[in-house]
């Protein structure tokens, strides 16, 4: 009881200025295994070779709610690249999730940590928090609160993290256009 009010007051809080990407030291990754809301499965070792911006988040949290178009952005700008985005809801009913995709479609998988076990494994204490993985399956970004992941320079963190093989063409492409 005490983890779940520690959690709600803490998605309460109220950030002054939009949150940054801070640097992982926090160890390796821990295993991510999860159903989305069509039960499939989805294990973080399956992208592998990707850039993951895993996401914990609930639908009763306001700064969780507010970031998910950011979320939806960043995935949309990043198309066509080694990139993935994986939005981890914290103990919801389906049908809640259901209903909240209703109003905000979102373009990435939502999984469903029924019994927050995955959360517990992240330490996903406060909502919403982030971890971007990249190709390699390492953490190397966390963000705690709501994040613009929509600015430039969270998109340009993620190009960094990737194989420079999956961006060098991509900038080939680009300059033979101008």
């Amino acid at each position: 009881m005490r983890v779940l009010l520690a959690v709600i007051l803490s998605c309460c809080v109220t950030f002054a200025a939009a949150q940054q990407l801070r640097p992982w030291t926090g160890g390796p990754a821990p295993q991510l295994a999860l159903q989305d809301l069509d039960g499939r499965s989805h294990r973080l070792e399956d992208y592998r070779g990707k850039v993951v911006l895993i996401n914990f988040w609930a639908t009763w949290c306001e700064p969780c709610r507010a970031e998910m178009p950011a979320l939806n952005k960043l995935r949309a700008s990043l198309a066509g690249h080694p990139f993935a985005v994986l939005a981890v809801n914290l103990a919801e009913s389906e049908a809640r999730v259901r209903r909240f995709m209703e109003q905000v479609p979102l373009d990435f998988p939502v999984l469903l940590d029924r019994d927050s076990g995955a959360s517990k494994a992240w330490k996903a204490r406060v909502l919403p928090v982030s971890f971007v993985v990249d190709a390699e399956g390492r953490i190397r970004y966390s963000a705690l609160g709501e994040i613009d992941w929509a600015q430039d320079s969270v998109r340009k963190a993620m190009l960094a993290l990737m194989p420079r093989e999956a961006i060098q063409p991509r900038a080939e492409l680009s300059a033979s256009f101008r």
